[in-house]
C-alpha cells in the first residue's frame, strides 16, 4: 500500500503542531517521502527500512547509528495488520526515545482518518459517475454494471427520477462539499443510495417509496437543500421506470417538471403525470415551437406581442369579464374592448371566440416558455 505524499505530508505537519520535533514519514522501502524538514526529503534512511521489515521501533543514536539516520526513534506504522510506513521522530533518545507508541498511535488515527475520507471521496465520485451515467440515453453498459457491483447497488429495482431544482442558483459556484454532505445525509436516511450534485440540480433515484415516507423525503429535501443553496427548491419527480436503461426517460421527465414548474411559478413538489400545458409545450421541438408563434404573430414586433400579453393575460384571469380585466390594467372598459378588437385584427385569432381562443393561449405560452428557456440556458 502506497501512502500519498501529500497525505504523508499533512500528518507530520499535524504531528509536530503537537511534539515540536521534526517529523519524518518514510515508506517501507526507507525512502523518506515527506517531512518537516523538506531538505530530508527522498533520501534513503537504513533505520526506517529495517523497521519496516522488522515490524519492530529502532533507535538511533552515536552507540546505534544508521545510514542516512540521525538520532531519534523509528516506528513501524500498521493498516489493517500490516506495515504501510514508517514514521520517525528526530532528537535525542532521552528526550524523544518514549514517544514512539504515542508517534504510532497518533500516525495510526490520521492515517486512518485519511484513507477514510479518501474512501467516501472515491466513493462520492463513483457514486456520482453512476448516477450520470443512469441520467444518458446511450451509456457504457459495462461501466454501469462495473460501478453499480462495485458500490453494490442493485440496479434492477424499479425506481423513478427525483431532480431538486433552485431557480437561478449554479450550484457548481457553490460549496460543493457541502451540497453533497448534506443531501448525503437526506438519501441515505430514506434508503436512497444514487444521488448526485449537477452543475444546476440534484440528482436522485428513488425506488418505490409509501405515499407518506416519500412525503417526508420531499419535505427534507426541501428544507436541507434549501439552506444549503440559499433558495427554494423545486422537487420533479418522473414516472418510474423498471429497468436502468430507462432510467434516464424519467430523469428527463423530472427535469421537464421542474423547468416547466419554474415558468409558471409553481413551488413544492410535482410528478410528471401531473402537469397539464407541461406535458406538451416543452415537447415541442424548438423549430416548430418558433414556426408557430411566427405564424400566429406574423411577424409583429417584440414589444407588440408584449403589450397583446398583457391585455390577454389579464381577460384569461378573470374568465373573459372584459370589466375585470380592465379594472386590474386601470383602463377603462372601452379601451379593453378596442385592444382585444386590436388583437383579433393583426392575428386573426379573436380571443373571444371559442375556437381561436386556444390558438392565441398556446401561442403566448409557447412564446414565453421559448424565451424562459433560452434565459435559462444563458444564466
Amino acid at each position: 500500500m502506497n501512502i500519498d505524499p501529500r497525505i504523508a505530508q499533512n500528518i507530520v505537519d499535524n504531528l509536530k503542531d503537537v511534539l515540536h520535533y521534526d517529523i519524518n514519514f518514510f515508506d517501507t522501502k526507507g525512502i523518506m517521502t515527506a517531512s518537516t524538514d523538506s531538505s530530508r526529503i527522498g533520501t534513503y534512511h537504513d533505520a526506517a527500512c529495517k523497521a519496516a521489515g522488522s515490524g519492530v521501533t529502532i533507535m538511533v543514536d552515536q552507540d546505534r547509528p544508521y545510514q542516512g539516520a540521525r538520532d531519534g526513534v523509528n516506528v513501524p506504522v500498521l493498516f489493517n495488520d500490516s506495515v504501510v510506513a514508517v514514521i520517525g521522530i528526530t532528537g535525542p533518545l532521552d528526550e524523544v526515545g518514549s514517544l514512539g507508541r504515542i508517534i504510532e498511535k497518533m500516525t495510526e488515527i490520521l492515517l486512518r482518518a485519511n484513507m477514510e475520507q479518501i474512501t467516501r471521496f472515491n466513493r462520492r465520485i463513483m457514486t456520482g459517475n453512476l448516477v450520470n451515467l443512469l441520467t444518458m440515453e446511450h451509456k457504457d453498459d459495462g461501466l454501469m454494471e462495473a460501478l453499480s457491483m462495485t458500490l453494490d447497488v442493485d440496479l434492477a429495482r424499479p425506481r423513478s427520477a427525483l431532480i431538486g431544482f433552485a431557480p437561478g442558483v449554479r450550484l457548481e459556484r457553490l460549496d460543493q462539499d457541502n451540497l453533497y454532505d448534506r443531501l448525503c445525509s437526506i438519501c441515505l436516511s430514506f434508503d436512497a443510495p444514487l444521488f448526485a450534485v449537477g452543475p444546476r440540480d440534484f440528482r436522485i433515484f428513488i425506488h418505490d417509496l409509501p405515499s407518506g415516507t416519500l412525503k417526508e423525503f420531499a419535505q427534507a429535501l426541501q428544507t436541507g437543500l434549501g439552506e444549503a443553496v440559499g433558495s427554494d427548491v423545486l422537487l420533479g419527480m418522473g414516472r418510474v421506470m423498471s429497468h436502468p436503461q430507462e432510467y434516464w426517460r424519467s430523469y428527463d421527465q423530472a427535469c421537464t417538471v421542474v423547468h416547466w414548474t419554474c415558468f409558471a411559478g409553481m413551488t413544492g413538489v410535482h410528478r410528471y403525470d401531473d402537469l397539464d400545458g407541461g406535458l406538451i409545450i416543452p415537447a415541442l421541438p424548438p423549430a416548430l415551437a418558433e414556426e408557430f408563434v411566427q405564424h400566429v404573430f406574423a411577424g409583429m414586433k417584440e414589444e407588440r406581442i408584449d403589450w397583446f400579453a398583457e391585455i390577454f393575460h389579464a381577460y384569461t384571469k378573470h374568465n373573459g369579464s372584459i370589466t375585470h380585466a380592465a379594472q386590474e390594467l386601470f383602463i377603462h372598459k372601452n379601451t379593453m374592448q378596442n385592444r382585444l378588437d386590436a388583437l383579433a385584427k393583426e392575428t386573426g385569432y379573436n380571443p373571444r371566440s371559442l375556437k381561436d381562443y386556444p390558438v392565441l393561449e398556446a401561442a403566448f405560452a409557447i412564446r414565453e416558455y421559448r424565451a424562459f428557456e433560452r434565459n435559462m440556458n444563458q444564466e
